[in-house]
């Protein structure tokens, strides 16, 4: 018999080249949080809560592929760096602003697919 099929026999991180930016989210930094009497304090599924600080590490962009099998799919790709390339004000001033990722890997494989990349570069963004 034939081995079955399995998520690792798939490359997650092969989605495309090309993306087209249609949204940035802040990320901020997580914590855990103590109650009262010191115990840390859990979610409804009995694991520790993480709750966000006021410290930015990085920028979530929401994006839509423009090339490859997955083309006009949408997807949000995580970079921790703070440096904000374009803002969400700036990127409604054009038609289409095109970005690439470094060293993208998929960080959650699940139904949606999240990415984590190490940088994001502008490519020329078209004037409306």
């Amino acid at each position: 018999m034939a081995k079955m099929l399995a998520q690792r026999d798939f490359n997650f991180a092969d989605i495309g080249k090309r993306f087209e930016l249609d949204e940035v989210i802040p990320v901020y930094k997580t914590e855990q949080r103590t109650d009262d009497k010191g115990e840390v304090i859990k979610g409804k599924d009995g694991r520790p809560q993480n709750f966000s600080t006021d410290q930015l590490i990085g920028y979530s962009y929401n994006v839509t592929i423009l090339d490859g099998q997955f083309r006009k799919k949408s997807t949000q790709i995580k970079v921790l760096d703070p440096n904000l390339i374009m803002t969400n004000e700036e990127i409604m001033k054009y038609d289409s602003v095109q970005c690439s990722f470094q060293n993208l890997t998929a960080s959650m494989i699940d139904n949606p697919m999240y990415y984590k990349a190490d940088a994001i570069m502008l490519l020329e963004p078209t004037k409306k």
